[in-house]
């Protein structure tokens, strides 16, 4: 009896075991550039064949389907108010990349609470069974749309630019997540820098005032420069990495993945346009 109720446990331990990472990408302050950063690393990891979801947790001001050029028919005020399913919602950039819009300018999913949430992450669940990696492109800020989504995640990364109120921001959030809810597996990205030494330095001084107030280090899981091609991808609607590959910003997401999935992505480093990207910011 004793042998059959361990073999029970073990087999239900295997069934609901998560196979899959689910990251947050968060900041302090608006306009750091998240939603950028989401939509690269999830089409650099569909391309390696990674299954991957990006959750479009920017609850009320939700833009990535608009960032990709694509039309969502349904969004998640459907499922919070119409009865739809979260499959339904979902559209696919590709085969391998597809997306939950939240929807944008609507009041109800700018406001919901918290049995709103257990819902949408209980059909979030039923999805996301075969994912390698879920995305979650959080809102700015510190509201209780955004922590929500950052203390249900196994990893966060906190994104943050040159600008001193994005530091202090940033420092903010980090705050919270380990005051409030404890949680340890928090990563730093610094966006925007002019070089790779002002990204250095803005990184040691984040961390400096988290070891002085939080006793803690986090680790900095890289950095992009400044880079002309981005903006002009968004005006097309276009994923730089796929038009650009070897743009600044698509050889810094290109990094990134390699220090956060420990990937081997082939990454062409052309110092020329690092110098001429500190210069002329492309």
């Amino acid at each position: 009896m004793v042998d059959q109720a361990d073999k029970l446990r073990k087999m239900v331990a295997k069934k609901s075991k998560k196979n899959y990472r689910a990251i947050a990408v968060t900041s302090g302050k608006g306009g750091v550039g998240k939603t950028n950063i989401v939509v690269n690393v999830a089409y650099l990891l569909s391309s390696i064949g990674k299954k991957v979801v990006v959750f479009d947790a920017d609850l009320g001001l939700a833009n990535v389907d608009i960032l990709l050029g694509l039309k969502s028919k349904y969004s998640l005020i459907d499922i919070i108010k119409n009865g739809k399913k979260m499959k339904e919602i979902m559209i696919d950039y590709d085969k391998s990349f597809k997306i939950i819009p939240a929807g944008s300018g609507i009041e109800e999913i700018a406001n919901i609470n918290e049995p709103v949430f257990s819902k949408i992450q209980n059909e979030l669940n039923d999805v996301i069974k075969d994912t390698d990696v879920l995305l979650i492109d959080t809102g700015a800020g510190i509201s209780n749309k955004v922590t929500y989504f950052l203390k249900s995640s196994d990893e966060i990364i906190v994104v943050a630019t040159p600008e001193p109120t994005s530091i202090a921001d940033a420092y903010a959030m980090i705050k919270i997540m380990v005051t409030n809810y404890k949680k340890e597996n928090i990563k730093i990205f610094i966006n925007m820098a002019k070089n790779e030494a002002e990204a250095e330095t803005i990184y040691k001084n984040l961390n400096k005032i988290c070891r002085q107030f939080l006793k803690k280090e986090f680790k900095n899981i890289g950095y992009a420069l400044i880079d002309k091609n981005l903006p002009a991808s968004v005006k097309q609607q276009k994923v730089l990495s796929k038009i650009n590959k070897n743009s600044n910003f698509t050889v810094a997401m290109k990094k990134l993945i390699n220090n956060l999935f420990k990937e081997n992505i082939k990454v062409y480093d052309n110092p020329i346009a690092k110098f001429f990207a500190s210069i002329f910011g492309g």
